[in-house]
């Protein structure tokens, strides 16, 4: 006789069982295997029409020198003094930007927070949530080089164009992630401090903000982390910083200039990395991959005094201050009579739309080379992903790996670090430098973006995948260890399965965020939607513009809810 409590709660008895048969499993397969390979063929066939030349031999040279020169960096005081000064710029940018970003995550959250607001919320405000959440889908599905176009347009090459083009679609993304942190803390002391009688405010700083601040602090430094990486995009518009330095070398072809400037790039995206991930793991909350799908881990009370998260928060905001008073960037431009002038030219010349030359055939082949250019740059860093990704998760030996020599321990380390340095390499450097490298040896196209975008989403989501098979169980390896199986045999079994659910549900997120990225390569030569907005920005077509921000908005929508309705059916 079995006691009640002797049963496994996870033991369902068979006759609740749904039973999955062989033929529907094998369907399943099928089906998975077709959804993989018929967007990859079809991006193919757009991307390389029957008789079109893909490379370019006369920039195969240039790309030789360029390699050539890695070993020679340009290490001129005066040079050296440019980089100083330009990554001082890209760090206040950031800085600013993620400040303005909090801002706006703070009041949006807070209004789209449903534990914030007690019983039901009055119609008024259930009407501006509907409207916000709207505008906050618009705002983050324009990439912020399209926000620092549009704000170079009004502002000319004020600093603050930088700071606006990051905070206003990160404060957007930061709105809908905190408003999900605070919903995600026990309201139970909050209810009791209301039922006490407490003012709203109150009772939200004592009851609600404490218990999310661990969370909150861990997403902030995420946050700038990526505003870092946006920093040095922006440089292309000309606004300043380590971008704008890496474009002006590679159009010169001072190859020596560019790899000291990459090398900075990388220091600099190394050090934000370092910081942001010894925070995570100090406060015991969420990695960046978990952030990314909007998972919470249950913490517990870890980290909740954190002395490291007491320093960063202190180092942050005197960063912010310092970097406001020195930098020179002013809100006061936004309110003075010549851009509200400019602000309301520009609003009269987006309208009415108007098509690009060329129709609608014009626009659906931009948007078919937006999607082929995003969907054959997935597949290039899925490729990375695949062959670099299991080398930079940090390995947990078993009991049965205590004793081996130590060769073997070293070289394993070696690997790691191998790994890890190759993804930083490739998430650190801008995609559109990662473009400009490709165009000198290929011709301008989807191929060329899409080997740009790809090789800088590898480092992501290499990355953001050797972050979550960190977290896999490896009981079922030790096990299978334990009675004899090989190492490989028993790592590729027992980890195999949740590792390709890992790699399936990044890619599909990252995907959603790689055809608002197509924006950036296109700007630079590359093909799609980001080409049509350059070429049109660039003569004043400005009606046209706006039909173009209409079928980023829409494809971008389209692909999240896509995305969505697949993440869905793999967690099911």
């Amino acid at each position: 006789m079995t006691l009640k409590w002797e049963r496994n709660p996870r033991t369902v008895p068979p006759a609740q069982r749904v039973g999955i048969s062989s033929r529907t499993v094998s369907l399943r397969r099928v089906f998975g295997a077709l959804l993989v390979i018929a967007p990859v063929l079809w991006a193919w066939s757009v991307a390389v029409p029957p008789g079109a030349e893909t490379v370019n031999p006369g920039g195969l040279p240039l790309i030789g020198a360029l390699f050539a020169s890695a070993l020679h960096p340009a290490l001129a005081p005066d040079f050296l003094g440019i980089v100083a000064h330009a990554t001082f710029v890209t760090l206040v940018f950031a800085a600013l930007g993620t400040a303005g970003a909090l801002v706006i995550g703070i009041l949006g959250g807070m209004v789209l927070s449903d534990i914030a607001w007690p019983g039901r919320a009055p119609v008024a405000l259930r009407a501006l949530r509907v409207v916000l959440r709207g505008v906050l889908i618009a705002i983050r599905s324009i990439h912020e080089l399209i926000w620092a176009l549009l704000f170079v347009s009004v502002l000319g090459l004020d600093p603050l164009v930088a700071v606006l083009a990051i905070a206003i679609p990160f404060g957007a993304q930061t709105a809908k992630v905190f408003a999900d942190t605070l919903d995600g803390v026990p309201p139970e002391p909050l209810r009791a401090l209301r039922a006490a009688g407490a003012r709203p405010f109150a009772a939200l700083s004592y009851a609600l903000f404490p218990a999310a601040a661990p969370l909150l602090l861990s997403y902030s430094f995420y946050r700038f982390e990526c505003a870092v990486r946006s920093a040095v995009v922006l440089g292309v518009v000309g606004v300043g910083g380590l971008g704008q330095e890496l474009t002006v070398s590679l159009q010169s072809r001072n190859w020596d200039e560019v790899w000291t400037l990459v090398g900075a790039v990388v220091l600099v995206s190394a050090a934000v990395d370092i910081w942001s991930t010894q925070l995570r793991r100090d406060m015991a909350v969420v990695s960046c991959s978990d952030w990314t799908v909007g998972h919470q881990r249950d913490r517990g009370q870890a980290g909740a005094g954190s002395r490291w998260a007491r320093v960063s928060a202190l180092v942050a905001i005197s960063a912010v201050i310092i970097a406001g008073i020195v930098s020179g960037v002013s809100l006061n431009g936004l309110s003075s009579p010549r851009t509200r002038q400019l602000t309301g030219r520009l609003f009269d010349d987006l309208w009415p739309p108007e098509l690009p030359r060329g129709g609608w055939e014009a626009l659906g082949s931009a948007v078919a080379d937006t999607m082929a250019m995003a969907v054959l740059a997935m597949a290039v860093a899925v490729v990375i992903t695949v062959m670099i990704g299991p080398w930079a998760s940090r390995s947990r030996p078993g009991p049965m790996d205590e004793g081996s020599p130590w060769p073997a321990q070293a070289l394993r380390w070696v690997a790691f670090g191998a790994a890890r340095g190759i993804l930083l390499v490739l998430r650190s450097i801008p995609p559109t430098v990662w473009a400009v490298i490709a165009l000198l040896m290929l011709f301008p196209g989807v191929i060329p973006g899409a080997v740009a975008l790809g090789l800088y989403t590898g480092g992501i989501l290499g990355r953001l995948v050797a972050e979550a098979w960190e977290s896999i169980d490896t009981r079922p390896r030790d096990a299978l260890r334990a009675i004899g199986t090989r190492r490989s045999l028993a790592a590729i079994a027992a980890t195999a399965p949740p590792s390709l659910h890992h790699l399936v549900t990044y890619t599909l997120y990252r995907f959603e965020i790689c055809v608002r990225d197509t924006a950036i390569v296109g700007v630079v030569g590359a093909a799609g939607l980001g080409r049509l907005f350059a070429e049109n920005l660039s003569t004043f077509r400005f009606p046209v513009i706006t039909t173009l921000l209409v079928a980023s908005f829409a494809v971008s929508v389209a692909t999240e809810l896509v995305g969505r309705r697949l993440r869905a059916a793999l967690r099911s």
